[in-house]
């Protein structure tokens, strides 16, 4: 725990004039300090200059404005005298003003996904939050430009071949990548992130931030929330992952469920159910022909238009289909795509998969394997089996993922990682937002997430598939959330979601049935 003074509460509904004006001071303050670019924190004993920068996602496509430093921590954190490594941080000023006292702090998922990154691929559904309020951006160690965990061969590894490789294959691959590593991975886990931000945190001189997780960043906002209560305002959590839960068993019997509803779905709707009469079946028999003779196609990728020769393997099309449910819009495009696939229609397919793959190539695997080995396979316990083989997926991904943490070893990892977070732990307002047919982290997760929280709204998206972020009045609840949390009375207006439902299944290329 944190042995800092607490936090100054005077942002709080009915704290008085005189609190608005000490926020007022404070944020004219750090207004003045963004002028010059820089920002000083004395507490973590480094300087934090901060400067114009632009951040990028979808290789340049997006571009966002911020300012940018490099902050040295310690890679072992309990090591403060050892080597050190720099993280890369990111602060997106407020538009108003006078700004909110407490920042947004954005935990981006994967693991492997870096925080500049993903706000700039969603930077305007956080439009509402950053009119009124700072939003710093740490790129998890082992991910962006923080002592990235990045491999030559796994770079060089395009993104559709590594997805659609064997087990055995990918297992000597992650082999040779760790063998490479520039940094021992051993210190790039949750535990060791958690005390970054909060190192980051003294540096930028906040005395309390919120926190916004989505996926695997909702494990690390829970765990910041649990080592440093008296730093956290409110917690939104986005597809959240129970801290108890060891992530990868579960994933191939959820993805399971959600292609399910994708088929249920359209066997109620007459025009799907027209098409594609037997869309369940023609998938089992596809995966059954692509597994005995996957077909060599040249398929043009659907961002570049490059030519790309790929063979069509039924690892390849289950990780299509894996990615496509993450979202309703692409999930939606399953029964066709797939009844075409059956026909020997190959290429619309394989070019979603390509598309789906190349979202996935800037993550940092290296890290992702660092978080699994350490906090989620030693605690799979014996798999069921038999279950996993009724599914889509099968074992596939819990075999290779064991595979790879045989040779790749566990590392730091705090004592009270997966107890449930309580409110004993922390009364901090969270809101909790979860899609119905969420793949990987189903309703069910926020559920258990919010019995033990007693300040907890939980909110669920009709239709809706992995991350609420972007989704029609989601960004301005969050906004709203946020600005009134600390009131008790205060009670989140969410109506505006009962408009959302499931985006129309396609009965054919053209698009949905009349």
């Amino acid at each position: 725990m944190s042995n800092a003074a607490p936090p100054n509460h005077g942002g709080r509904a009915g704290a008085g004039l005189a609190a608005v004006h000490r926020r007022s001071q404070r944020s004219a303050r750090w207004r003045a300090a963004f002028a010059a670019g820089l920002l000083c924190g004395c507490a973590s004993g480094a300087t934090l200059e901060l400067a114009p920068c632009v951040l990028t996602a979808a290789e340049g496509r997006v571009e966002a404005p911020a300012k940018c430093g490099r902050l040295p921590v310690p890679l072992n954190p309990q090591d403060p005298a050892g080597a050190a490594i720099e993280l890369s941080v990111a602060v997106a000023p407020a538009l108003a003003e006078q700004a909110a006292a407490s920042p947004l702090v954005v935990l981006a998922g994967g693991p492997g996904d870096a925080a500049t990154r993903f706000f700039a691929a969603s930077r305007p559904a956080f439009a509402d939050i950053s009119a009124t309020r700072d939003i710093v951006l740490v790129d998890q160690r082992g991910t962006g430009a923080s002592a990235p965990l990045r491999c030559a061969n796994m770079d060089a590894w395009p993104m559709h071949e590594a997805l659609a490789a064997t087990v055995e294959a990918t297992v000597a691959a992650v082999r040779e990548c760790r063998a490479t590593l520039e940094w021992d991975s051993r210190w790039f886990t949750t535990s060791a992130a958690v005390r970054d931000i909060e190192l980051v945190r003294a540096a930028l001189g906040y005395e309390a931030v919120n926190l916004y997780g989505i996926s695997y960043g909702t494990r690390v906002a829970q765990h910041y929330q649990r080592r440093y209560p008296e730093r956290v305002q409110a917690v939104i959590l986005d597809g959240v992952l129970p801290p108890s839960l060891a992530l990868g068993p579960d994933m191939a019997i959820e993805s399971q469920a959600a292609l399910d509803a994708v088929f249920e779905r359209c066997a109620e709707d007459a025009p799907c159910r027209a098409a594609f009469p037997e869309a369940r079946e023609r998938f089992q028999a596809l995966l059954t022909r692509l597994e005995a003779a996957p077909p060599r196609l040249v398929v043009p990728h659907p961002r570049t238009g490059e030519a790309v020769s790929m063979a069509l393997t039924r690892e390849a099309a289950v990780g299509a289909v894996r990615l496509l449910l993450y979202a309703p819009q692409t999930a939606s495009l399953l029964p066709a795509l797939l009844d075409a696939a059956h026909a020997a229609h190959y290429p619309p397919l394989a070019a979603q998969f390509l598309s789906m793959a190349s979202g996935l190539a800037e993550l940092a695997v290296g890290l992702n394997f660092a978080v699994l080995c350490t906090e989620d396979v030693p605690f799979w316990g014996v798999l069921d089996r038999e279950a996993l083989r009724e599914t889509y997926l099968g074992a596939t991904f819990v075999d290779a993922q064991r595979g790879i943490c045989e040779s790749w070893p566990a590392g730091f990892m705090d004592d009270n990682l997966k107890a449930p977070l309580t409110s004993g732990g922390s009364e901090a307002p969270t809101l909790i937002l979860s899609g119905e047919f969420d793949p990987v982290t189903p309703p069910r997760y926020a559920r258990l997430v919010g019995e033990s929280l007693s300040r907890v709204t939980v909110l669920e998206g009709k239709g809706q598939g992995h991350g609420l972020l972007g989704v029609s009045c989601v960004p301005r609840l969050m906004a709203a959330f946020l600005d009134n949390a600390q009131d008790p009375q205060w009670r989140l207006d969410a109506s505006c979601l009962e408009r959302v439902g499931p985006v129309p299944i396609f009965a054919s290329a053209m698009g949905p049935g009349p």
